[in-house]
């Protein structure tokens, strides 16, 4: 076996040496990066007027059965942020409730809850529903930087969570597919809506009163909402898109800290539990647990989880009879 030359053995020492310094250097400067990143987001986020969480009831009977029903409710969501000055930077509605996290003073959140319940009563009571006069709608102050993307993260998940059919990005009736969308450029549809008619503005206000922002646009009379939804302001927010999608996927414990908070029910997909309750106990698997480890994963999964006995047995592999003895349900 030849011996490398001592000449050559110091070069190779020197070039190992030199790339070793300038990783160290690159990891130092990317970690720099982030930090700067994080601290312009906190900056950009005191700085901002208050943010608000609002939340109408989960009713018991649908709001919207259809698209056309559906637009309507996005419109008037729109109207009562143009009207109420309250500006919204991520929104969802489901057919039987609504999340909006928006910028403003607590009297124009108070404004927009006013607007908003009184517009969608009047049209539920159009179609022959129950009267609204008495929906509960929360409005919760929003107060750090993480609280708000988890809001986001939350907000951007719930149809997904519960729909078969959605992803985060893919639901048509919230705005999770305005973040951080690099075609959005291709998107300037519609028609700005000043130019309508002041009959098809009516229509699309639902009211008398048609006094909106100038950047609304319509579309197959519903307004668009990359014109209502200030979505360059929420990303700010972030400092990065790989981390604001951190956020909207595998945020699980975050998203029933927050449903609990809400009072809201909500059950997160299987691989996510299993996910969640595998980092519990970390270096073993679910399946090599024993039965003790099991059942005190049953309870945490159901106080901290609120997962359903169906699914705790499925995750933990328990027989079914035992869970429902552990946690009777009612009849």
């Amino acid at each position: 076996m030849r011996r490398m030359p001592i000449s050559l053995l110091i070069r190779v020492i020197l070039v190992n040496t030199d790339n070793s310094i300038f990783l160290c250097k690159k990891n130092k400067m990317e970690n720099n990066d982030y930090w700067i990143r994080e601290r312009e987001c906190e900056r950009v986020f005191s700085e901002g007027r208050p943010y608000y969480m609002i939340t109408t009831e989960n009713l018991d009977w649908l709001l919207y059965r259809n698209p056309e029903e559906f637009k309507v409710g996005t419109n008037l969501v729109a109207v009562a942020s143009g009207q109420s000055g309250f500006v919204i930077l991520d929104e969802i509605q489901m057919n039987n409730h609504h999340h909006v996290l928006g910028e403003g003073s607590l009297t124009q959140a108070e404004h927009f809850t006013q607007l908003f319940r009184e517009k969608e009563r009047r049209f539920q009571l159009s179609l022959g529903n129950p009267s609204l006069k008495k929906w509960n709608i929360r409005i919760d102050e929003t107060l750090s930087l993480k609280q708000f993307r988890n809001q986001v993260g939350y907000i951007n998940r719930n149809a997904y969570v519960v729909r078969l059919d959605s992803t985060p990005t893919g639901y048509p009736w919230g705005s999770g597919n305005l973040f951080f969308n690099g075609n959005l450029w291709q998107m300037q549809e519609g028609v700005p809506f000043g130019e309508l008619s002041i009959d098809y503005q009516r229509e699309i206000c639902r009211s008398h009163q048609i006094r909106l922002p100038e950047q609304f646009r319509v579309l197959d009379g519903m307004i668009l909402r990359q014109s209502f939804v200030n979505y360059r302001r929420t990303e700010s927010f972030f400092n990065s898109a790989n981390q604001y999608f951190s956020y909207l996927t595998k945020r699980g414990e975050a998203d029933v800290e927050i449903a609990n908070m809400l009072g809201e029910r909500i059950q997160l997909p299987n691989e996510e539990v299993f996910q969640i309750v595998g980092g519990w106990y970390p270096g073993e698997s679910i399946g090599q647990w024993k039965d003790d480890r099991r059942f005190e994963a049953a309870k945490r999964m159901k106080s901290a989880l609120r997962c359903s006995n169906k699914q705790i047995t499925q995750v933990l592999r328990l027989p079914p009879e035992r869970v429902d003895q552990m946690f009777p349900q009612p009849r």
